[in-house]
């Protein structure tokens, strides 16, 4: 009976280890896949931030202070 534990102990163990290899292999494969498509779009933003200053135009670097309304209003 402990030579058929200790067989079927040894199989599993064999399992679970070429189980583990398997999933290491496909978790080095995401991690690779996955730093490629980082470097990707880091260098799709650094050629996007050097291509084109930001425009900012007159409407949007000034307010519109109306005293008609009720919070600028002058009025009681």
């Amino acid at each position: 009976m402990l030579e058929k534990m200790n067989v079927t102990i040894s199989d599993m163990d064999k399992n679970a280890s070429s189980r583990l290899d398997g999933l290491e292999k496909k978790v080095t494969c995401l991690e690779a896949s996955v730093k490629t498509r980082f470097e990707y779009v880091e260098t799709d933003m650094r050629v996007l931030k050097e291509s084109q200053p930001p425009v900012v135009t007159n409407e949007a670097a000034t307010s519109n202070n109306n005293d008609e309304y009720e919070a600028n209003s002058n009025q009681q």
